[in-house]
């Protein structure tokens, strides 16, 4: 794995498309900023329609232009209570920009994030067979991004910056707020006391 956190043939797709992008449209977004939302968009909304997916990249854009939530999108989709990896607790003398924090299980927005497993982008096996359908969901999920980020694609969720799968999950918060759509598998939320 390499320093995004996916193997060699999804980096190379996501590089083909964010470069095809770059060279149509002269853009500068950031390609940590495009990978973060495209990672999001893969783990969070992969089975879903295109929509679907269109809608769970907008809730990290509406986060991302929200002052409730961090300005980056990378800071919108790793966003929650973190505690200090163990290894450098140990060492009360390690400068603060050496040591390691990882997200709480279980206690962010976007469930991948900090569900404790290791997540990675297969596109192939190992022994370089394409997985069509993952490899279909990847370009799809990159394609997205890039198109919710520059400004491309109008938002289905009227501004939500929530959502659930109510399906298999029963969020607290989810009863204090506004629904505004429901696409999908997903219900999108907006901030604010329920109506």
């Amino acid at each position: 794995m390499d320093s995004l956190g996916f193997y060699s043939s999804a980096k190379s797709i996501f590089t083909a498309l964010v470069l095809a992008f770059y060279s149509d449209t002269g853009s500068k977004i950031s390609e940590q900023e495009l990978y973060c939302v495209a990672e999001a968009v893969y783990f969070e909304a992969r089975a879903e329609s295109h929509t679907g997916k269109v809608a769970v990249a907008h809730v990290i854009k509406n986060r991302k232009n929200n002052a409730k939530y961090p300005d980056t999108y990378c800071g919108v989709v790793y966003e929650g209570p973190k505690r200090e990896s163990w290894k450098t607790r140990q060492n009360p003398n390690l400068p603060d920009n050496q040591r390691q924090y990882y997200l709480k299980k279980d206690r962010c927005q976007f469930s991948y994030a900090c569900d404790g497993r290791r997540e990675v982008i297969w596109t192939h096996q190992k022994n370089g067979q394409v997985i069509l359908a993952n490899e279909i969901a990847w370009r799809d999920a990159v394609n997205v991004a890039i198109d919710v980020i520059s400004g491309q694609m109008k938002d289905p969720t009227k501004g939500a910056t929530h959502y659930a799968n109510l399906n298999i999950a029963d969020p607290l918060w989810a009863s204090q707020m506004n629904v505004n759509a429901v696409i999908g598998n997903h219900t999108f939320f907006s901030n604010g006391n329920k109506k």
